[in-house]
């Protein structure tokens, strides 16, 4: 057995997720069949047995202190969404997911940050939050994606316990699968991330870097021995060059790519939305503070995508 399969073979064991499926018996049935409900989302937020305060608690909404962002996001961040963040370095992915945590906190959520690259130092935070909110934030630091895949099977029983923690947040995600020795076993431990976070029911942001790929003018995935193809620049957690695969499930995830122009202004792009692969995405562009505050401007002129997910 090769080094890679055993890699894949030892994650899996120990990361199986098993779907769980709703049904409600309506006691007016009388001819045995059940009723099986496909609104999973209206389940999601209401479950047929929960308490008053859980209730409540499905109900609050991580958002930033600028509307207009907000608005591109749904309002803001409900639990059982994700977001994904993409961008180039020093774009301001982390700024940006640092908002949405503020959002939550000031909602009494507890945070939970993955650290994938010691790039969300504990100071970091500290500055970007009121004093009395550090005690609302939890951290863990992964190295490389075997501490990674370990803390992803103990992250359940870590939320059970710290019943608080409403929003995980994976500082720099893509760092976890950067040294995966093959495109199939990245592939398949994505599989299994998303899986196991379509089963929490918590708000999941990720910061992803871009990578470079290599693409045929009809979309299709080229080589340097193509002709005619060109590069392009994609969040590197993407399986394909389709822009749909990757860590979190389509049906409910944000996606949102950021880039720097030439004359220093940031730019923010809604490239996919929940339950939409032809939607119309709208563009801002934002500025950070000295402070790491980020306020955006809507730019309703700008390129209006006729595609998400890309």
């Amino acid at each position: 057995m090769s080094e890679a399969a055993k890699i894949l073979q030892s994650v899996e064991s120990r990361l199986v997720a098993t779907p769980s499926t709703t049904t409600i018996h309506t006691e007016s049935s009388t001819n045995g069949n059940e009723d099986t409900v496909e609104t999973a989302a209206a389940l999601k937020l209401f479950p047929a047995s929960q308490s008053a305060a859980a209730m409540l608690a499905n109900l609050k909404i991580a958002k930033t202190p600028d509307e207009a962002l907000n608005n591109l996001v749904g309002g803001g961040l409900r639990k059982g969404t994700c977001l994904e963040i993409a961008g180039p370095p020093g774009s301001g992915k982390g700024s940006l997911a640092l908002e949405f945590i503020r959002g939550a906190v000031d909602e009494d959520m507890d945070v939970l940050i993955v650290d994938c690259q010691n790039s969300m130092h504990p100071s970091r935070i500290v500055d970007a939050l009121d004093e009395n909110a550090k005690h609302s934030i939890h951290r863990v630091c992964t190295n490389g994606y075997a501490e990674f895949f370990s803390f992803l099977n103990q992250l359940p029983s870590y939320l059970s316990s710290h019943p608080k923690i409403s929003l995980v947040f994976f500082s720099v995600l893509s760092n976890a699968f950067q040294l995966i020795p093959n495109h199939t076993i990245k592939s398949r431990l994505l599989n299994l991330l998303k899986a196991k976070l379509t089963t929490l029911n918590i708000i999941s942001i990720a910061t992803v870097q871009l990578s470079t790929k290599l693409q045929n003018p009809d979309g299709s995935a080229a080589n340097f021995d193509t002709a005619g193809a060109k590069a392009i620049m994609l969040p590197s957690l993407n399986v394909g060059n389709d822009g749909e695969s990757g860590w979190f499930p389509l049906q409910r995830s944000y996606r949102i790519l950021l880039w720097r122009e030439a004359d220093g202004m940031r730019y923010l792009r809604v490239t996919a939305v929940p339950m939409s692969k032809n939607s119309n995405a709208k563009s801002l562009s934002f500025t950070i503070d000295v402070s790491g505050n980020s306020q955006s401007h809507l730019y309703s002129s700008l390129i209006v995508a006729d595609r998400t997910g890309g």
